[in-house]
């Protein structure tokens, strides 16, 4: 399968981190004596953590689904959940989203239910459970898009998990990107300038961001045939007195 980004083991990161620092390739991460291995090795189980949070890349979310049958209120949540992503949570037979609501809501709620026409589905997030304000009706399927918290492909059996433990373990991260970050790191760590590959890592992350999601490419006509004109000094954009 295709992807937006180039992933590499591990130990290609930190061998080209090594490289561009002017220090000894190292021939392992998780196996080797090497100091500068043993640490780029240590810290990219920060990185890689970090540089989920900061941004919902495409390749970490997922898409989970749930069956009422008017009993159940309350869903334990995926194994790799990580967090949901905002206004995803959908009722697909009652075409109808799914209210977020916080602590002091649900026990306002909750304490006039009986009364309300509060009919939208509306849930919480409470002791590791996806919990609803009223069990889904039968045969009511909820779906949410969420955010994965594995972000390592096993180098032996090709699973996800959260945490890189041997050199051909790969980073669900672009392999430029993730490299920078290990320099970045390798020299604030001994107390070194960071300026000039922190520039090349935003510059990177600006490019990936960009490129990570789907836009409409704006218009300000729309053409002759097709689409909302935005601006059109036949239709919304008068010759004179604009701003008045």
């Amino acid at each position: 399968m295709s992807a937006l980004y180039t992933y590499a083991p591990i130990l290609t990161c930190v061998q080209d981190a090594c490289t561009r620092l002017n220090l000894v390739k190292p021939t392992g991460v998780y196996d080797s004596n090497d100091e500068n291995a043993i640490f780029m090795g240590s810290i990219a189980n920060e990185i890689g953590p970090m540089l989920q949070d900061v941004f919902p890349w495409q390749q970490f979310r997922v898409e989970w689904s749930l069956a009422g049958d008017a009993s159940r209120a309350a869903w334990d949540l995926p194994a790799d959940f990580s967090r949901i992503i905002d206004d995803t949570g959908w009722s697909q037979s009652k075409r109808r989203p799914v209210i977020v609501i916080n602590a002091q809501q649900w026990a306002s709620i909750k304490s006039w239910l009986s009364q309300s026409f509060f009919v939208n589905p509306a849930c919480r997030i409470l002791n590791d459970q996806l919990q609803f304000m009223t069990a889904p009706d039968a045969g009511e399927v909820i779906t949410f898009e969420y955010i994965s918290k594995d972000w390592v492909i096993d180098g032996d059996t090709a699973t996800k998990k959260n945490r890189l433990s041997k050199n051909s373990d790969t980073p669900m991260h672009d392999s430029l990107l993730f490299t920078q970050a290990l320099r970045i790191k390798w020299l604030e760590n001994r107390g070194m300038n960071t300026t000039a590959v922190q520039q090349d890592f935003n510059e990177r992350f600006k490019e990936l961001t960009s490129r990570n999601q789907m836009a409409q490419a704006l218009s300000l006509n729309a053409g002759s045939y097709m689409g909302f004109r935005y601006l059109d000094n036949l239709v919304n954009t008068p010759d004179t007195g604009l701003g008045n």
